[in-house]
């Protein structure tokens, strides 16, 4: 066992006193397989590759007492969707579902929406078959710390139906003298079913939100999975994304970070079945002094299946990104076809980006590529819309969204566009 940070010893001993809302035989040992898996880690350190560009070390200055709910929130405080958008509505307070602020409405039949502490009642044997068995917690001890303290999140099963409105949901963390939670959220589609997630996370104060996500398409599914991280200036949000992407199905994932101190964002995405496809978009927008970290995996395991992912940031004052793109194509996965891009804005001498797309290609017929640009603004469209009469400011700010723009207009579907372009706008505004 390797010898643990004090912070990472502070999780350890907190994990013996706990307490759960429910238990079973098998969850009990799900948790214990986390935390033995996340004491053999410890918190990753730069000197982990995959780490290498983002240093935990901030943590050392909160508290890893769990979070609880301490105080009332204004249900206007979580209004961002159009009030004519119905949607089937989730709300976490702390990692802990609020009943008062949700609202999940009536369903159709094959659609099951629910809280992950209720599902373990109602729902245990589901679970059972699911929880922990999409990826793995080997060189994920973000994912282990997460499965050591599964307690709540959101659980949401789709068969042989389709969702017309959205899925909603919105985890609020308060930071108190409470700050440490970790929700575990479920996702299971099959027998060509369809779905959109809008999911947002927003806080106030000091707060570690560390969340573990698993996804399972299949049968010719299509998910769409799209959130937006909006963190407290001083929150730190981690996730863990794991998908299994099955026969003809589709995985769709787009993600706006702009929120947090620090903010780290991981997706694996393993493609096992012909036909299986996914796309991974996002926007990274940074002021101040944020940390930013985007970081995927894209595994093709078999023949015939296909990956895109797109990738845009705009950086300013101390701001610092990060990229980390993978795409592995395994041996005998022929016909793969795997594209990546990565395009950065710096809006400022000091903010930074650090890209590191990479390529693993262990079988033949494929056609993969991958880039990466960082620049500034363009003079010469700078000048020529300043020549017209529009302000420095202004017209900095259309270049910047514009370019931002094209991966929102590529990665959501045009009815929740707006959603996110008013969200870069507000934030060039300010």
């Amino acid at each position: 066992m390797s010898t643990l940070s004090p912070i990472s010893q502070s999780f350890v001993d907190q994990h013996g006193d706990a307490e759960f809302a429910a238990r079973a035989p098998w969850l009990d040992q799900l948790r214990q397989s986390g935390l033995a898996s996340f004491s053999s880690q410890g918190l990753p350190t730069p000197s982990v590759e995959e780490w290498k560009y983002t240093n935990l070390n901030v943590l050392e200055k909160l508290s890893v007492e769990p979070s609880s709910i301490d105080q009332e929130i204004d249900p206007a405080e979580l209004a961002w969707l159009p009030e004519d958008m119905a949607a089937h509505k989730l709300v976490f307070v702390n990692g802990r579902f609020h009943q008062e602020l949700s609202e999940i409405g009536d369903l159709p039949d094959g659609v099951r929406i629910l809280s992950l502490a209720e599902a373990m009642t109602s729902d245990a044997d589901l679970l059972a078959r699911h929880l922990g068995q999409i990826g793995t917690m080997e060189d994920a001890p973000v994912l282990a710390l997460n499965t050591a303290f599964i307690d709540d999140g959101y659980v949401v099963v789709i068969e042989k139906a389709e969702l017309d409105n959205p899925i909603e949901v919105v985890f609020v963390s308060q930071a108190g003298d409470a700050t440490t939670h970790h929700p575990r959220n479920l996702i299971v589609a099959k027998d060509n079913a369809r779905m959109t997630i809008l999911e947002r996370h927003i806080g106030d104060g000091s707060y570690l939100a560390n969340h573990g996500f698993e996804v399972s398409v299949d049968g010719g599914s299509h998910v769409k999975h799209y959130r937006l991280l909006e963190d407290s200036a001083a929150g730190i949000n981690l996730s863990t994304v794991k998908t299994r992407v099955g026969k003809d199905s589709t995985y769709d994932s787009f993600v706006l970070s702009m929120g947090g101190q620090l903010s780290r964002s991981e997706i694996h995405v393993a493609c096992e079945a012909g036909g299986a496809h996914t796309n991974l978009n996002g926007v990274y927008i940074g002021r101040d002094s944020q940390h930013i970290d985007n970081t995927t995996l894209i595994d093709h395991l078999v023949p015939n299946t296909t990956s895109k992912e797109t990738y845009k940031g705009a950086l300013d004052g101390k701001s610092r990104g990060v990229f980390q793109g993978a795409i592995v194509v395994a041996e005998g996965a022929d016909g793969t076809d795997g594209q990546m891009s990565n395009k950065t804005l710096l809006l400022s001498d000091e903010s930074e980006i650090d890209s590191k797309p990479q390529l693993e290609i262990y079988a033949d017929d494929v056609k993969c590529a991958h880039g990466s640009t960082t620049g500034e603004l363009e003079e010469t469209s700078l000048f020529y819309l300043r020549s017209r009469g529009i302000p420095e400011a202004t017209a900095r700010a259309m270049l910047v969204e514009g370019f931002l723009a094209e991966v929102v207009e590529e990665g959501v579907d045009e009815v929740y566009q707006d959603i996110f372009k008013a969200k870069i706008s507000t934030w060039m505004e300010n």
